[in-house]
């Protein structure tokens, strides 16, 4: 149902990005931001919009499902507008006398399916594992297979049921598969470039201010709250080295993010040579299904697995950002793969005849060429390090605890000195993901520019 909604908000709002100018490349920025938001973090900033309504559990899985369409639409709408078929197709078929809808459907859509099959089968993974926003915006209430294989392996330690659940997971993952392919999905690049278009899309331009108001309204809630929460947003920020209020903590948010960034440099390292690696291959769809394997459950994987590996990797901090690789990789590959096939085979073949190596192909040829797209695949999947929930919760633990699991240990007790450290820790968060996807809008040319 997420990914349904994700696609139905999403859509139009392509249409309507696409008929942008000079607008596009801010409203590019707002409305992707959520996108690269972690699903805790917008199930902390959801929480206190919502209050006592989450107690409903109805209420409960609608807001779950709404704030993955927050997360996600933004995602859709610029896959949309980037895969929109030139105007001068769109200009014959409207020459020969088709109406706006008949070339919706017979020349856009056809041409749109496999873009946009693949984007919603990223979208429903993304949801079916964001393990994250259902504890936070499920407040108990609301139970997932992912819950329930957390409340069986930590809670009741039956690994039994734990990995039956996880079984069950896979099978959704593997139908998520099968749908998309028989709608013709491939991998695609996530931001291509946008031929601006006239805008024809008056649903899209309500739906896509809209979002961005809500943007501005989540994002501003969190920051308006690390100014009012706790003593005050100076004390609030010089709190975050200390352990929290009667040190509910085991140690500082400061030394927890230092702990995330630590992992984030081996995870990210790992995850681009991967995909740099894939990217030369042929390969399908099953590049994105570590996606859709729960990090829970990689987690779970993970720790029963550990008794059996070298005790330099089981028992220090480097198991979790291997861990974290696993689910990486896809989302670099996303960008890696189509941006390296674009380039000019010629130029490839010409420095090869001319003498030129591997290492001097990829150092003077390939690198400045694509520095644009790897430094998106490396600002995003750093993100992604950065803001990992899932796996986290079973392998860090102690003094190795990373940022997200102390700013979620910080938002569940109660006291406001607490509430403050969260949502200043927040803030930065939310800060830095503007930054990169600012960048990453700035990058993303328009045919109309050239």
């Amino acid at each position: 149902m997420s990914a349904v909604v994700s696609l139905a908000v999403g859509y139009p709002i392509g249409n309507w990005l696409a008929g942008l100018r000079w607008l596009r490349r801010v409203v590019t920025a707002v409305i992707l931001l959520p996108f690269l938001l972690p699903a805790f973090l917008v199930g902390l900033a959801f929480r206190p919009l919502l209050g006592d309504l989450l107690e409903n559990s109805n209420l409960g899985i609608l807001a779950i499902v709404l704030a993955h369409a927050f997360m996600n639409a933004g995602f859709i709408a610029v896959v949309t507008a980037s895969s929109l078929v030139p105007s001068d197709q769109v200009e014959a078929a409207e020459l020969d006398g088709a109406s706006k809808l008949q070339t919706r459907l017979k020349i856009q859509l056809p041409q749109q399916l496999p873009a946009l099959s693949a984007a919603v089968l990223l979208v429903a993974l993304y949801s079916a594992t964001s393990y994250g926003l259902v504890v936070t915006l499920g407040q108990g209430s609301v139970q997932t297979l992912e819950t329930e294989i957390v409340i069986a392996a930590l809670q009741q330690l039956d690994l039994t049921t734990a990995g039956t659940l996880a079984l069950l997971q896979s099978l959704m993952t593997l139908g998520f598969f099968l749908l998309s392919r028989k709608l013709g999905a491939a991998p695609t690049t996530l931001f291509g470039e946008i031929e601006a278009q006239p805008s024809r899309s008056p649903v899209g331009a309500v739906l896509g201010v809209g979002l961005i108001g809500f943007v501005g309204i989540v994002a501003g809630g969190v920051i308006a709250r690390a100014f009012t929460s706790g003593p005050g947003l100076l004390e609030n920020f010089s709190n975050l080295t200390t352990r929290g209020s009667r040190d509910i903590l085991n140690i500082s948010v400061l030394d927890a993010a230092s702990n995330s960034v630590r992992n984030l440099l081996v995870a990210v390292t790992i995850s681009m040579a991967v995909a740099w690696f894939l990217s030369s291959k042929r390969v399908g769809l099953g590049v994105l299904a570590p996606i859709g394997i729960s990090p829970v459950v990689i987690g779970l994987v993970a720790l029963v697995l550990s008794g059996y590996l070298p005790t330099a990797i089981a028992g220090s901090w480097l198991l979790l950002p291997l861990v974290q690789s696993l689910f990486l990789i896809p989302l670099a590959y996303q960008i890696v793969s189509p941006a390296r096939k674009s380039m000019s085979s010629e130029l490839l073949e010409a420095a090869k005849l001319d003498g030129a190596n591997g290492i001097q192909l990829f150092g003077l040829i390939e690198l400045p060429t694509l520095r644009k797209p790897l430094l998106a695949a490396v600002a995003i999947s750093s993100l992604g390090s950065l803001g990992e929930f899932g796996a986290a919760s079973f392998l860090a633990y102690g003094s190795d605890a990373t940022l997200p699991l102390v700013m979620f240990r910080l938002m569940s007790r109660p006291g406001a000195e607490n509430l403050g450290m969260a949502m200043a820790a927040a803030s930065l968060f939310i800060l830095l993901a503007l930054v990169v996807v600012w960048a990453i809008s700035s990058a993303q040319s328009s045919r109309q520019d050239h």
